[in-house]
């Protein structure tokens, strides 16, 4: 996308409304300036008009994927069948 904060912030939110997305991976296009203009340009506005948040409610990532007091995988996740050896001081 190429534009104004602004104009991006638009198409990025007619994109989610359409297709109803929950979020977009954003990808290097010219340089790793590219990211810092996004999040100084582009976030900001979103942010102003509700479509960014600015805070997030809980501590980790999976309470706030999967809902409060979620900070482990469930018994029926593939996960869980895995288990992780302790490491041994040899």
């Amino acid at each position: 996308m190429v534009g104004t904060p602004e104009q991006i912030a638009d198409e990025l939110e007619a994109m989610a409304n359409i297709g109803d997305a929950d979020g977009f991976n954003i990808i290097q296009a010219a340089s790793p300036a590219t990211f810092e203009d996004f999040i100084e340009h582009v976030i900001p506005v979103l942010q102003e008009r509700g479509s960014y948040r600015k805070e997030y409610e809980a501590s980790t990532l999976r309470e706030n994927l999967f809902g409060k007091n979620k900070v482990r995988i469930t018994e029926r996740h593939h996960a869980k069948k895995v288990e992780i050896a302790p490491k041994m001081n040899v």
